[in-house]
C-alpha cells in the first residue's frame, strides 16, 4: 500500500506541474504574405507598422492592426551577404523620414562586414517606401584583452535601448550552435554596451575598447542567438531552430543588464515549432517573427 501510495502521489504531482500555467501565453498573430522564398530575419515595429526583414536585404511592411501588406522594398544595404538577422528602430529620424533610423545586424559569420551594424532611414510616399543607408557602425575588439573586457565570437547583433540612449551589442564568448558550444557551462553571453552614435558622427563610426561603458557577461542556457531587441536596460532575445534541431529548441530569454541575470525564461518548445527569428515588444507585448510566415505575440500575466 505504501509502495502504491508513492506511485499515486509522483503521478499526481507531475499531472499538476504538467498542468500549472505558465506566467505568459503566446498564440499566433498572423500570417505573412510570401511573395518569395527568401527567409524572414529581422523584425521591429513603429507606429503602428510591422516591418519584416529578409536574408538578403529586403523588407516588407505590414499594418499592425489590420495585417495588411502595406508594401514590399529593397534596403540601402541589399546584398547577398547581408543576412538581415535583426531590426532595431532607434530614437533620431534623418529630415524629411517618416520613422526613426533602423539598426541593422548583418549577422553572416565571415563576411567582411560581419562587425558592423547598418543604420538605414526609411521613407514612405503615397504608398511606396524607399531607404537610405545613413551610417555605418563598425566594432573593433583588437583592444578588448588590453582593457580587460571579454571580446566575442562575432556576429554582434545590434539592440537599442531608446529609453538610456544605448547602442548593446549582444553576442557570446564562443559560437552559440550545440556542436561548437557543447556543454552550457563552457560558454557565456556577452553583452557590450556603447553610446547610441549621433548621426551628425558621420556615415562610418568605429567603437573601439574606449568606447565601452559597460560589459555584462550572463549564463548560457540556451543554443543558438537568433534575434533580439531592447527595453529600459532588459534585452529580450530569442534562441533555437524549433523543432526541426531538438537539442536547440525555440526559446526566449530576458536579461537584465544591470544585474548581469536572466529576468524571465519562456520556453517555447510547444507553441512555437518554427524556427524563431526576432523580437520586437510594442505596447507592452511581445511580438516573434519565425522562420516561415509566422508572427506570433506574447503576453505576460500578470
Amino acid at each position: 500500500m505504501k509502495k502504491l501510495f508513492i506511485i499515486i502521489s509522483v503521478w499526481i504531482g507531475c499531472t499538476i506541474l504538467m498542468n500549472a500555467k505558465k506566467d505568459y501565453e503566446i498564440r499566433q498573430y498572423m500570417t505573412q504574405v510570401k511573395l518569395h522564398k527568401l527567409p524572414q530575419q529581422g523584425m521591429d515595429i513603429v507606429k503602428n507598422k510591422i516591418f519584416v526583414l529578409h536574408d538578403g536585404g529586403s523588407c516588407h511592411v505590414y499594418d499592425l492592426r489590420t495585417k495588411r501588406m502595406l508594401s514590399f522594398f529593397d534596403l540601402a544595404s541589399k546584398r547577398k551577404g547581408n543576412h538581415s538577422n535583426t531590426g532595431n528602430f532607434g530614437v533620431e529620424k534623418v529630415k524629411g523620414a517618416s520613422f526613426p533610423v533602423m539598426y541593422i545586424s548583418l549577422g553572416k559569420p565571415g563576411d567582411k562586414d560581419e562587425f558592423v551594424c547598418y543604420v538605414e532611414s526609411f521613407t514612405e510616399r503615397q504608398g511606396r517606401y524607399s531607404a537610405e543607408l545613413v551610417q555605418r557602425i563598425r566594432m573593433d575588439q583588437s583592444r578588448f584583452a588590453e582593457k580587460g573586457l571579454k571580446p566575442i565570437w562575432g556576429c554582434p547583433n545590434w539592440v537599442v535601448d531608446k529609453e538610456r540612449k544605448h547602442l548593446w551589442a549582444f553576442s557570446a564568448i564562443r559560437r552559440t550552435i550545440a556542436s561548437v558550444t557543447g556543454p552550457f557551462e563552457t560558454n557565456k553571453y556577452v553583452a557590450v554596451k556603447y553610446r547610441l552614435p549621433k548621426l551628425s558622427e558621420g556615415k562610418e563610426v568605429v567603437l573601439t575598447a574606449d568606447d565601452v561603458l559597460d560589459e555584462a557577461i550572463m549564463e548560457f542556457d540556451a543554443y543558438a542567438t537568433q534575434g533580439g531587441t531592447m527595453q529600459d536596460g532588459k534585452i529580450y532575445y530569442a534562441f533555437g531552430f524549433g523543432e526541426k534541431h531538438p537539442d536547440s529548441p525555440s526559446q526566449l530569454r530576458i536579461y537584465d543588464t544591470d544585474k548581469r541575470s536572466i529576468f524571465q525564461r519562456f520556453d517555447l518548445t510547444d507553441e512555437v515549432p518554427e524556427e524563431p527569428e526576432d523580437v520586437s515588444v510594442y505596447k507592452g507585448k511581445i511580438y516573434l517573427n519565425t522562420n516561415s510566415n509566422k508572427i506570433y505575440v506574447i503576453k505576460q500575466r500578470r
